[in-house]
């Protein structure tokens, strides 16, 4: 069993340590001082338990936990926080537990028992993750980041950002993302659901296989049958079709 855990203070984490490594001495546990360097840890890391404190610089626990909850099997995430228990409720809805600051061995005890027993079922492991992404999208103190979980052909993940991005591909049933400088990794999302979530991005579908970033786009060219091709102002002048369905929205995003 592995736990990551993720708080600003230094002695705060070394206290939650103490405790967890009395009550599970044969887990490895590993610690971050703050979102992004959690962020950094995942994307070489498959932590089972992510103790997680809510109020962080920079990227607070609710927007990391977002960022959490879209890998294609994420954590258990546990809040570690100060805020008072009545507050916390709405937490405990979507988290597979909270701790209050400063941290209860009987308290801890309770919530190791909860993750043992769900670690052990994957029907509520996959439930935990759908109340997790809708509580935090609900949630106002939640601010999406502008990146990308990909995978590398080794398996390791990364966050990588969105303005990076020069088109996304569907195709072997799989969906691909290449960046400006000509390396492409899978993604677990679906192209629709990045349709979606890059619109507000000036990314736009070109085609049924293709998301394309308008920001990267250098020319629009009139080709066969009322379609057109896009060239990219990348290195290698990368060529992307637009569909006859898709061209009329190309052709407005780019004002042609």
């Amino acid at each position: 069993m592995i736990f990551l855990l993720v708080d600003d203070e230094f002695p705060t984490r070394q206290e939650l340590r103490f405790v967890l490594e009395q009550l599970i001495p044969e887990a490895t546990y590993y610690e971050a001082s703050n979102g992004e360097e959690c962020l950094n840890i995942l994307s070489k890391l498959q932590p089972d338990v992510v103790f997680l404190d809510i109020n962080m610089p920079k990227i607070n626990g609710l927007t990391t936990a977002a960022t959490i909850s879209e890998l294609p099997d994420p954590p258990l995430i546990v809040f570690a926080t100060a805020y008072d228990e009545h507050a916390l409720k709405a937490f405990e809805l979507a988290a597979i537990d909270y701790v209050v600051k400063p941290f209860s061995k009987r308290r801890l005890t309770k919530t190791v028992e909860k993750v043992r027993q769900r670690l052990g079922e994957i029907k509520t492991l996959a439930h935990q993750k759908t109340l997790i992404q809708q509580f935090l999208a609900d949630s106002p103190q939640t601010i999406t980041i502008d990146k990308l979980w990909v995978e590398s052909e080794n398996g390791n993940r990364q966050l990588i950002p969105f303005e990076d991005i020069l088109f996304i591909e569907a195709r072997d049933k799989r969906v691909y993302a290449t960046t400006r400088d000509g390396s492409t990794r899978q993604t677990r999302y679906t192209l629709k659901n990045l349709e979606e979530r890059l619109a507000s991005h000036q990314f736009c579908r070109s085609h049924k296989g293709f998301l394309v970033n308008l920001n990267a786009v250098a020319e629009l060219i009139p080709w066969f049958s009322g379609g057109y091709q896009l060239r990219l102002n990348d290195t290698a002048e990368t060529i992307i079709p637009v569909s006859r369905r898709h061209a009329p929205t190309i052709k407005i995003k780019l004002g042609y």
